[in-house]
């Protein structure tokens, strides 16, 4: 295989054409496939590996001629979808989606990961396939182009997590340099979703892991907070193993999650208000996030540090952490964050005004 994956491929770059709600800036720094139906394919029975989805929770944004964008709710994962693509019925287990438009087909769907190696994964992809090039472009993302019978080509992509592995596949036909710059869009789009409450963030399967993680808040450190935090994927891949160095000691530790710097998003259950009572009220100070008024808290250090973001979710609280350690701020978590949004309206409330809920 050939190429070579560059943060131009997506982990620094801009976020997604159809990212529709930013994050203000923060006044303390913190920007942050064929007749027979092939394995990629999405399903029209239920999978065997789970109960069917009855509930269509997926969301097809029709953009009115313009690019729009596909949510699959069961494997968290979307996709912008080109101008005048029609979706077709939905699979009764809910695994993905077919788009058609006239000689053209995008077809995208989700499975479990269980026990299979991504190379395993690939060539399970390409199998029967003549492929023309194919990229592994990270240890997570693999991009391809197939010729089919009939002059027609396929551009191939799968995008693996820890827990899924998602198949793109875009139909054309062959010699149609509009359509192959179209496909090569659409597959570039594809991201994973990630929830904390009602808020949901978008991120690039091959430039990210997601892990769990345990964090404490300034003035409360004997009170753990659960969260997830993006991880860029060249260090999580040092996750568990001897190989890291923290602080200022120089000692080489056990590579750990809660020590890495990364983005990490959590849900509390507390409001506000009662958050902001045991803040540093000399380092507290307000922000926004994605419309919401809330309180951020820097805490730095030799060229290090952790950047909270506190904004209200009714009686709850969402909790945005940004941790970074010297010389490792490249990571393109702008992007990330200027692709975040809410269920429900912003509480533009004062984070001083919230009452307890």
């Amino acid at each position: 295989m050939s190429g070579k994956f560059t943060p131009a491929e997506g982990c620094r770059a801009g976020r997604p054409r159809y990212a529709r709600l930013s994050v203000a800036l923060i006044p303390f720094g913190l920007i942050f496939a064929c007749s027979e139906q092939a394995e990629d394919e999405p399903s029209q029975t239920p999978a065997a590996d789970s109960a069917p989805v009855l509930e269509d929770r997926d969301t097809v944004e029709d953009a009115h001629g313009k690019w729009g964008r596909y949510a699959n709710a069961r494997f968290d994962f979307a996709i912008e979808v080109p101008p005048g693509f029609v979706s077709q019925p939905r699979p009764e287990n809910g695994d993905g989606r077919v788009f058609v438009k006239d000689d053209s087909q995008l077809r995208v769907s989700g499975r479990y990961n269980l026990d299979s190696q991504f190379d395993d994964q690939i060539a399970a992809a390409a199998k029967g396939l003549t492929i023309l090039s194919q990229q592994k472009l990270s240890p997570a993302t693999w991009r391809a182009t197939a010729q089919l019978q009939g002059n027609k080509r396929a551009a191939l992509m799968l995008a693996r997590g820890a827990e899924k592995v998602v198949t793109a596949r875009f139909e054309y036909p062959d010699n149609e340099t509009a359509k192959e710059e179209q496909a090569k869009q659409t597959l570039s789009s594809l991201v994973f979703l990630g929830h904390a409450g009602p808020l949901t963030y978008r991120y690039r399967p091959g430039c990210y892991t997601s892990a769990p993680v345990i964090f404490s808040l300034p003035g409360a450190r004997d009170w753990p907070v659960e969260g997830d935090k993006l991880i860029p994927r060249e260090r999580a891949s040092q996750l568990g193993r001897p190989s890291c160095r923290y602080g200022l000691s120089g000692r080489t530790q056990v590579c750990s999650a809660e020590k890495e710097p990364g983005l990490t998003f959590a849900v509390i259950d507390r409001p506000l208000a009662r958050l902001r009572e045991q803040l540093p009220a000399a380092l507290a100070e307000p922000t926004t996030l994605a419309g919401r008024d809330g309180v951020g808290v820097v805490e730095e250090a030799e060229g290090s540090g952790v950047s909270y973001i506190l904004v209200p979710a009714g009686s709850q609280t969402i909790a945005v952490v940004r941790s970074w350690r010297k010389g490792s701020d490249g990571s393109g978590y702008q992007a990330v964050l200027r692709d975040i949004s809410f269920e429900s309206q912003p509480d533009r409330r004062l984070p001083g005004d919230d009452a307890e809920e």
